[in-house]
């Protein structure tokens, strides 16, 4: 007992220092931490239609971000709805640098996206992007002019950008990893002052070659998962489709007089659905002709055959898909996606439907080989 004294006293010690060394170790890592993410560059992802919950996302990250420089990362056809003042006084007077990037092609930044992009400190965009229509600013809701800040070639026309700039943007960094070498040695004026950049150094390979490398971390950031869900249904053709394909399913259950997992999915459709149309100007006309359509279809499959209204079905459905928001240039249908709906809708009338039906009613005939006695 005496011999195993001093072991015991040693471990207690070796155990009193490891935990010394850690509590001593964990502000200098946490400073390290915060240190290194303040010299990051951080990549805030806009993608799609931008309505409320996008602008208070950039708005929150632009105010609370840790960083040397925040780039927008920029692929959006425009502000459906929403307040965007907010989001851009945050950006205006950032005392980060914020560097707007339209990329990488064929992105596009249009109504009030392009404002978006031209409020940031600098402005960039890859070859191939289109940058412009930036009226309206925002499609639904009260009117907000263009601020002064935005140049008059983007107010009613499209640019496409070329190597040289087309006159509308500073640089043209064709990735996000040539936009962080560029941005070395760059001063910005902001809020806090100018900001000269450090973001490469070059090094020279083993060839004897030299080259220009990134020397910052670049993190990236994105809205959260459920506002990502929510925003499946955020553009004209999504709204087309899980509206035609939520009504459908609903004509299924009730044929299928059975709730199941059809239903689930036609409830989700129809949420999705929902929330595009409360965000994005609908052509209400539209509307009602995707779901007279549908009724045009369902009328036939009642009839058992496909006839002239199946056809007039098909015609609305096209129509009312292309022409469901009232936001041309800016939101526009894919039309081949619109076309893809029509056909899957149609062909799921004609076939699931019909074997649902008969399998529900098909009378079974018993034989004479089945009888006993």
């Amino acid at each position: 007992m005496r011999r195993s004294l001093p072991a015991l006293v040693l471990l207690l010690t070796a155990f009193l220092a490891a935990i010394s060394a850690a509590v001593t170790a964990a502000p200098s890592a946490y400073a390290d931490e915060l240190a290194q993410q303040a010299n990051a560059v951080l990549v805030v992802d806009v993608d799609g239609p931008m309505d409320q919950r996008t602008i208070d996302f950039v708005t929150e990250t632009v105010e609370t971000a840790s960083a040397q420089v925040i780039v927008l990362q920029i692929d959006s056809p425009g502000i459906s709805s929403g307040d965007p003042q907010p989001m851009l006084d945050a950006v205006i007077g950032s005392p980060i640098p914020v560097v707007a990037w339209i990329g990488p092609s064929p992105a596009r930044a249009l109504g009030g996206a392009a404002v978006l992009a031209s409020a940031a400190h600098l402005t960039t965009a890859a070859p191939g992007t289109d940058f412009g229509y930036a009226e309206p600013v925002v499609l639904r809701g009260e009117t907000i002019p263009v601020p002064p800040f935005v140049d008059g070639r983007l107010i009613d026309q499209v640019t496409t950008i070329d190597a040289s700039g087309a006159g509308v943007v500073e640089e043209t960094p064709a990735s996000i990893g040539l936009l962080v070498v560029g941005l070395d040695a760059v001063a910005l004026e902001t809020t806090a002052g100018t900001v000269t950049l450090n973001t490469a150094e070059t090094v020279v390979g083993e060839d004897g070659q030299a080259a220009i490398a990134p020397i910052v971390p670049v993190r990236f950031d994105q809205p959260g998962l459920f506002t990502r869900f929510l925003r499946l249904g955020s553009t004209p053709e999504a709204v087309f489709l899980f509206l035609t394909l939520g009504l459908v399913l609903v004509a299924f259950e009730f044929y299928a007089a059975g709730v199941g997992i059809t239903a689930a999915v036609a409830i989700l459709s129809l949420f999705l659905a929902g929330y595009g149309v409360a965000t994005l100007p609908m052509r209400w006309t539209s509307v009602a002709l995707v779901v007279v359509g549908l009724l045009a279809y369902l009328i036939d499959f009642q009839r058992g055959r496909a006839a002239l209204l199946s056809l007039v079905g098909t015609a609305l459905l096209l129509y009312g898909g292309l022409t469901i928001t009232d936001a041309s240039p800016q939101f526009t249908a894919k039309w081949w996606a619109v076309g893809l709906t029509v056909i899957g809708i149609a062909s799921f009338i004609v076939f699931g439907l019909t074997t649902v039906v008969r399998s529900r009613f098909s009378t079974i005939t018993i034989g004479r080989d089945h009888l006993i006695g």
